[in-house]
């Protein structure tokens, strides 16, 4: 075990430097000026998964300890702020997706069930969860949002809304469910949307874009029926979206802003997502980052700053842009 994870550290370096991971994506010229604004040499696009405790609560990577649950979403609560200023400080929008619980200010039981018109998914195992006890709701708390701080965020949600950069906000279901057709009825995800659609109305938001929970993919039928015209596909990429068979667009990413197991220095993070920046523009590709605002707070500030400031330096041929407004523009081009 000790000698594999330098060896996985080796390797995941080497990938990176031959070019491999993420992977330049081949196109004819002709589809290169279709996906890439004139004047501009590349796309950036950023988004992430704000969920709370929500993401976390049948966690195998926390074996899902409720305790460790809520810390890691009180730390997504302390992170939040500091993204925003950020965000604001460089005028980079992002593509949140938000579980949509958090648009709540309170909730409660009814005949001890809550949300009794929700369809609640049954026990389920995947490669990052493991629902094996209980009722799918079993843990929220059914009170006012300051009262769980960990369960709602009506407070953040108005600060995105009301933020100096044209934020995004996108759909990651109302509970945080698995898509994927085996698990998840048409049924539960149609009401999971319907849900968190009437919520969004409340803020006078639309909603364009999904992002699902996990990246598992699966009932896109459900999504066209619904009003969607994109969504995010975890692929490590520079590359353009493609439509799918239902005429959504699917939006591949980049790479995910995470710390990795290798014991990596901050300074190598950094060199390597703005190396990947610069594949982009050289290249004339989509660069989709994407990350998970409970990291630990010092690597997010400091990696996000720094990224931050190459777009800024690179404005002039970097297309800043949300999944949304980038999927809305280049339909413009296949209508």
């Amino acid at each position: 075990m000790q000698l594999a994870l330098p060896l996985k550290s080796y390797a995941s370096k080497l990938n990176f430097l031959l070019g491999r991971k993420p992977a330049l994506l081949r196109y004819s010229r002709e589809n290169v000026h279709t996906f890439i604004p004139s004047s501009y040499r590349a796309v950036f696009i950023i988004s992430c998964d704000f969920e709370l405790a929500w993401a976390w609560r049948f966690a195998k990577e926390i074996n899902g300890d409720l305790q460790k649950a809520r810390a890691l979403a009180r730390k997504e609560r302390e992170n939040m702020p500091i993204l925003l200023n950020l965000c604001e400080q460089f005028d980079i929008p992002v593509t949140w997706g938000i579980v949509g619980h958090l648009f709540l200010e309170q909730c409660s039981r009814a005949a001890g069930k809550a949300h009794a018109d929700l369809i609640q998914p049954t026990h389920l195992e995947n490669e990052y969860w493991k629902f094996n006890s209980g009722e799918w709701f079993d843990h929220d708390p059914c009170c006012s949002w300051r009262e769980a701080l960990e369960w709602y965020a009506p407070d953040i949600i108005e600060k995105i809304k009301h933020s100096k950069v044209k934020h995004e906000i996108a759909c990651h279901t109302f509970s945080h469910v698995d898509c994927r057709e085996k698990v998840c009825p048409e049924e539960l995800l149609k009401r999971e949307i319907r849900a968190y659609k009437e919520l969004a109305s409340r803020y006078q938001l639309a909603l364009t874009s999904f992002i699902f929970p996990g990246n598992f993919i699966g009932n896109l039928k459900v999504l066209k029926e619904e009003g969607f015209i994109s969504y995010r596909v975890d692929k490590d990429v520079l590359g353009f979206p493609e439509k799918d068979a239902y005429g959504l667009w699917k939006l591949p990413t980049t790479a995910c802003i995470a710390i990795s197991p290798y014991g990596w220095p901050l300074d190598y993070y950094i060199k390597k997502y703005t190396a990947i920046i610069q594949r982009a523009i050289k290249h004339n590709r989509m660069c989709h980052f994407w990350f998970h605002p409970s990291t630990d707070q010092y690597f997010l500030k400091n990696i996000l700053s720094a990224l931050f400031s190459v777009i800024n330096a690179n404005r002039d041929t970097v297309y800043v842009t949300t999944m949304g407004d980038y999927s809305t523009k280049i339909d413009t081009f296949f209508s």
